[in-house]
């Protein structure tokens, strides 16, 4: 096996992970409640470029988004980790599921509040 596949199996460049599945789907269900409240407002070319555009758009984009902030996330939390305990116990799981589960609503809040725009700007 040669050095470049050695490499690529470490997992340094982005992988299947890139794709954004929790931003696109937040859009689709904030696309679906607004359907499902006033299904003319989707009728014909809205609903296919909010659909299936802007879901693709959005899993692109917000997959790229999100891997940036969880690397962030977990080079900021390596980096405190070796000052403070040195090696990784419960505590220092929680305090990483907790800044996850943070990234994780600061995504689902920006693209809620995106899907909201694209449909008040289709409107």
């Amino acid at each position: 096996m040669g050095e470049g596949q050695k490499e690529g199996q470490k997992g340094e460049g982005p992988g299947p992970e890139i794709v954004g599945v929790w931003p696109a789907a937040v859009w689709i269900i904030v696309g679906a409640g607004h359907y499902l409240n006033d299904p003319d407002h989707f009728a014909g070319w809205k609903g296919a470029l909010y659909f299936v555009l802007g879901t693709g758009v959005v899993a692109l984009v917000g997959g790229i988004a999100g891997l940036s902030a969880r690397r962030t996330v977990a080079g900021i939390q390596e980096r405190l980790l070796k000052e403070v305990r040195h090696r990784r116990d419960w505590a220092s799981w929680w305090v990483a599921l907790g800044l996850r589960g943070l990234v994780g609503l600061g995504e689902a809040v920006l693209v809620t509040l995106l899907a909201l725009w694209v449909v008040a700007m289709l409107g």
